[in-house]
């Protein structure tokens, strides 16, 4: 496989992955109760704004676009910051650890792509 396709298709995985934890880190939380319907859509429109910066950068992730992907990494580097204080603020948080290797993942795959794209 191609370098440039592994690459972009790590980004994408690790884009999902990055909508996956925040559902995760907006329900796994101790005060939150999930009983009724009404709380399960309030849970998923915060999670929406949330990744608010994440579905932004959708038409242009589509278009295979290098700018996008080059700020798709400076955009990692907020989510790094939200992770890292999650991580350092919780006792044992196993997800915002798991964040943080997503968001360096991610950050590293999109970086690359775009280095090659603009050397190719």
């Amino acid at each position: 496989m191609n370098k440039v396709k592994i690459s972009y298709n790590l980004a994408l995985i690790c884009f999902c992955m990055q909508f996956v934890l925040l559902a995760a880190g907006t329900f796994d939380r101790p005060d939150i109760k999930i009983d009724t319907a009404w709380a399960l859509l309030i849970g998923i429109i915060l999670t929406a704004i949330k990744g608010i910066p994440w579905l932004v950068l959708i038409p242009g992730i589509i278009m295979k676009s290098s700018r996008i992907m080059a700020w798709m990494s400076y955009v990692c580097l907020v989510y790094f910051i939200v992770w890292v204080l999650a991580a350092f603020s919780e006792q044992d948080s196993v997800l915002a650890s798991l964040g943080v290797a997503v968001t360096l993942l991610q950050f590293s795959a999109a970086a690359y792509y775009t280095r090659l794209i603009k050397n190719s």
